[in-house]
């Protein structure tokens, strides 16, 4: 099931489109909660000392 769907979204040009989209989807997602992580643990350094 999975390979069949994989092989039918790498041939077809919006397969290719929702893949690459996906990808860069979650990568700015992820980049953004690490971002946030980041200030709020910096915020929480400084309020601490």
């Amino acid at each position: 099931m999975m390979t069949k769907l994989k092989n039918l979204l790498s041939k077809s040009k919006w397969g290719k489109y929702i893949l690459v989209g996906g990808f860069t989807f979650f990568l700015i997602k992820g980049l953004v909660w690490l971002i946030v992580f980041l200030i709020a643990g910096f915020s929480l350094i400084n309020l601490g000392s």
